[in-house]
């Protein structure tokens, strides 16, 4: 028991302090180490929650179980945060509806008998993995495939939490379909499988090669891109450069709503662009003159587009007007 005890002392230990290092750092640059560092809390907290059941199954108490019905919804809920800061997006409210739901969950385990705050769990669960889903398909994050992965998996896990309840209210919880398919030993192998998956999708994700793109062209509009990528990543590094895109493209964006993600920068209407986004982003993001300066027009580059015009389609304008 002793041993048990340590387990959950390391895992709450080592979860405590990468949240404690993350958590201030949300909406902040540096999304791959954001994601990253998300993504082991998540793990951690999937495995920390195995290990609450077992000090709860061998030893009792309302704690452990506590313990392991929040970390075990964290897990997901942390993982929707961790591909939410690699899409660029502001985390701030996605942070609070996990809080929000582990908060929730914690005080009804805590108050409500089983079996009703194993469904609560269940719901909360299916919830947590469903939002995972949703913003892995709403994502722009590539590749693709790994992040298809994650939400392929995550929705999987939402159904089966799903059915998980109906089963247990239809057929009830003490059932041979609800023992053989949705007690606790055939949930955890569950999890423990698309912990593996998504654990490898991460891997994949994280040593993946840039996707080649088609030449693009800027047919009409403004576009404002980062201008010498190899002098910036000389200069300040390869992920602080793609901070700056991400600043930028933010920066663009609440400026024109209607703003367009080109690569290394942003498309948008705003007149002057190159100096209107300049200024924003030195008054609200905190550039200085040494970053804004990186900034050119998009029309100078090869790296812009308004609307995507790809280069078999420009061939073919070419042909017609010739």
């Amino acid at each position: 028991m002793e041993l048990s005890w340590g387990l959950l002392a390391v895992c709450a230990a080592v979860a405590s302090v990468v949240m404690f290092v993350a958590m201030p750092r949300i909406g902040t640059p540096a999304p791959m180490i954001l994601f990253l560092r998300f993504v082991a809390v998540s793990g951690v907290t999937a495995v920390g929650s195995s290990a609450m059941y077992f000090i709860y199954t061998a030893a009792g108490g309302i704690l452990p179980l506590v313990l392991g019905d929040v970390a075990m919804v964290l897990s997901p809920a942390l993982l929707t945060v961790a591909v939410a800061v690699l899409d660029g997006r502001r985390a701030r409210v996605t942070s609070a509806a996990v809080l929000a739901l582990t908060l929730i969950v914690a005080i009804v385990t805590a108050t409500v008998p089983l079996p009703a705050s194993l469904a609560v769990k269940a719901i909360a669960l299916a919830l947590a993995s469903g939002a995972c889903a949703w913003v892995c398909a709403r994502s722009r994050i590539e590749p693709s495939g790994p992040i298809r992965v994650v939400g392929i998996v995550t929705a999987m896990f939402a159904v089966y939490c799903a059915a998980r309840v109906v089963v247990a209210f239809t057929a009830g919880w003490d059932s041979d379909l609800y023992r053989s398919g949705f007690s606790f030993a055939p949930a955890t192998v569950l999890g423990a499988v698309a912990v593996v998956v998504i654990g490898a999708a991460v891997i994949r994700l994280r040593f993946a090669a840039p996707p080649r793109r088609d030449p693009v062209i800027c047919p009409a509009g403004s576009a404002v891109v980062i201008g010498d990528w190899d002098l910036a990543s000389a200069a300040y590094g390869p992920e602080r450069v793609r901070e700056l895109v991400t600043e930028l493209r933010a920066a663009a964006r609440d400026l024109d709503p209607h703003a367009l993600d080109v690569p290394r920068g942003a498309e948008l209407s705003t007149p002057g662009a190159p100096a209107a986004v300049g200024s924003h982003l030195a008054t609200v993001y905190g550039w200085k003159p040494e970053e804004v300066i990186l900034l050119v027009d998009g029309a100078a580059t090869a790296a812009i587009r308004t609307h995507p015009v790809r280069a078999w389609q420009r061939n073919l304008r070419r042909r017609a007007r010739a």
